[in-house]
């Protein structure tokens, strides 16, 4: 495995140079690629949870950071591959699978405490959107769409979640 091949990929990915999401999405040695920046993304991200509070350790830091990050991966790209047939999407799952890889790659800013994981996953999130964009060949208006209809999945069962555990606390606050 080539890690300039890699790194040039990385800087190239995070720059949004035009095609190097499609490069990515067609070359089928960049599978084991992709997992690798997303393993050491995961890896650097999690630093910032080894030095800061709430640690859990080593052995945690490696197991969330490669297996939690390959897996989410897999499971991301199978969500978004999903979303992307209702817009008439022409790639296949591991087109995007390689591509999303390497959009993950700014989550490393996670190792700086608070800020660094909200810009990380923000920049994530942009550069899923052109992985998505270039590899499933839709436009850029159904690759924001694709990308974002997750998101917003996520954010409306989080608030609901935080909500019912609230009304819970205030229950039995008043059955005290």
């Amino acid at each position: 495995m080539d890690f300039n091949v890699i790194w040039s990929r990385i800087q190239r990915a995070v720059k949004l140079e035009e095609g190097v999401y499609e490069e990515i999405g067609n070359d089928d040695g960049a599978t084991v690629q992709a997992m690798v920046v997303v393993g050491i993304a995961a890896l650097v991200a999690g630093l910032g949870t080894l030095i800061g509070p709430g640690r859990f350790g080593v052995g945690g830091w490696i197991i969330n950071a490669i297996l939690s990050a390959t897996i989410g991966l897999a499971i991301g790209a199978g969500i978004l591959f999903l979303i992307s047939r209702l817009f008439k999407a022409q790639g296949g799952y591991m087109q995007l699978f390689r591509s999303l890889g390497y959009a993950y790659a700014p989550t490393a800013l996670g190792i700086i405490p608070i800020i660094g994981g909200l810009v990380g996953g923000i920049w994530s999130v942009i550069l899923a959107i052109r992985a998505v964009k270039e590899t499933q060949s839709v436009s850029q208006g159904a690759a924001v769409a694709i990308v974002l209809i997750p998101v917003a999945i996520i954010l409306i069962l989080a608030f609901l979640a935080a909500a019912a555990f609230l009304a819970m606390l205030g229950f039995a606050a008043a059955n005290s």
